[in-house]
């Protein structure tokens, strides 16, 4: 049995759209698969769906405080909290609230549900029971991913009268995916999802629900339009608000570059697959995902611009990814490109958190699948460039897709070298670092 072909069918509402809505599911990165052991998997979404579900039937369940709320998969962290709350409220001019499964439960205090809520909720959690107990006679897919979604529809199926607008982010996860489609096909709210600023291609290109998609970089607005066009990304409107971070972007301080060239890292040596972050540190520590083509590419590229600062004699800043932060300072493994650095011409930023802050450092930033490029250029910053892959099963990117936005890739380190030189109009000089740098 294909229990998950049944739980499509609960969450679409309906048998219409479920070949696209399981071709989206399967573009998507995350939530990998879940455990190995079929009873651990199985036990894990059982108790979810009998028991977590029941003492949410059980509870009053909060109002919201606003009648626009945002799902964001990092919404227990006021941090995350803060960022989204400030992302609507500058874009769209609006407050919201979160609704959570565990800890916030929306501001607006306990109340009894309406009619509808009851409707709704008893309704979804019968199909939930359903649908668990028939992926006991599918055993060659993992489901417990699946119970944050039962619980989270649960919760926004508990308070359907209370909103008008949801916000929900992260589409390149399944979870998030499939709690935005439920939205659309089950209510009047009208669903706004938020789009991060990194190319739509590879995993987010595929949307068959007619939700509003807002994308956050203008390089994606001719992305969204060319596969909408194509019949893939079936978005109702297309929204652009530039920056997802929108209180860092305004502490951004326009200024001239200290390095003439920024590489951002990703992190590929230290990815399953990579792609994934590697949740077993002792195996990163160890090297066994290294060696994988993300990392082979980008050694390639790194090394290659090694090469180029020092003929050029133009400075190098390197700039770890956030996960490399976190590998470096909390668990003291370095990245394998560390002796690429002389101190001199080439430098390592590796200070902990990430590089949002370093945007206008670089006169001229590179990366390969860093969304740095995507956000400097939307500062304006239009020396950015990122790696177009030849395979388009390694590519995260369509080039004809991003329309006059081609100009900022590059497939090879001799089209590199050809930008490079015409950025710094093929002289040679060393950017001159401020005392205080330290570098």
């Amino acid at each position: 049995m294909n229990a998950e072909r049944l739980i499509l069918r609960f969450v679409d509402g309906g048998e219409e759209d479920l070949d696209s809505f399981q071709a989206a599911l399967a573009d998507r990165d995350l939530p990998q698969q879940g455990p190995r052991s079929w009873l651990l998997d199985r036990a894990s979404l059982l108790y979810t769906v009998f028991v977590g579900l029941l003492r949410a039937e059980a509870r009053r369940p909060a109002s919201p405080a606003t009648r626009s709320v945002f799902y964001e998969l990092g919404a227990q962290r006021e941090q995350m909290r803060k960022a989204k709350t400030s992302f609507v409220r500058t874009h769209f001019d609006e407050d919201i609230d979160f609704l959570l499964t565990h800890r916030l439960k929306g501001r607006g205090g306990p109340r009894r549900m309406t009619v509808h809520e009851r409707c709704l909720s008893r309704g979804w959690r019968r199909r939930a029971r359903i649908a668990a107990l028939a992926t006991l006679l599918d055993p060659r897919r993992r489901y417990r991913w699946w119970g944050h979604v039962f619980a989270t529809i649960n919760t926004f199926a508990q308070a359907v009268d209370q909103y008008d607008v949801v916000y929900v982010s992260k589409p390149w996860d399944r979870r998030c995916y499939c709690i935005a489609t439920f939205l659309q096909r089950h209510t009047s709210a009208e669903v706004r999802v938020v789009f991060q600023s990194m190319p739509l291609y590879g995993n987010q290109r595929r949307l068959h629900v007619p939700v509003t998609a807002v994308v956050t970089s203008r390089v994606n607005v001719p992305e969204a339009e060319y596969f909408r066009a194509a019949g893939e990304f079936k978005a109702a409107k297309i929204i652009y608000r530039s920056s997802e971070f929108v209180d860092e972007r305004a502490a951004l301080a326009r200024r001239s570059p200290l390095y003439d060239i920024g590489f951002f890292a990703s992190g590929d040596w230290a990815r399953e697959d990579g792609l994934y972050w590697a949740r077993d540190i002792e195996q990163v520590r160890a090297g066994a995902f290294r060696g994988n083509a993300y990392e082979r590419q980008a050694e390639q590229v790194l090394e290659a611009l090694v090469r180029y600062a020092g003929s050029r004699h133009r400075t190098l800043r390197i700039y770890l990814h956030p996960y490399e932060r976190r590998l470096l300072h909390e668990h003291g493994i370095e990245p394998p490109y560390r002796g690429l650095a002389d101190g001199e011409l080439v430098t390592i930023d590796d200070r902990p958190g990430h590089s949002r802050d370093a945007h206008y450092e670089a006169d001229v930033a590179v990366a390969l699948r860093s969304s740095t490029i995507w956000q400097r250029i939307d500062l304006g910053l239009d020396r950015s460039f990122l790696f177009a892959f030849n395979d388009p099963t390694l590519g995260n990117l369509l080039p004809e897709a991003i329309g006059e936005y081609q100009r900022n890739l590059f497939r090879s380190t001799d089209e590199l070298f050809a930008k490079l030189d015409e950025c710094f109009g093929g002289t040679t000089a060393v950017t001159h670092l401020a005392a205080e740098d330290g570098s």
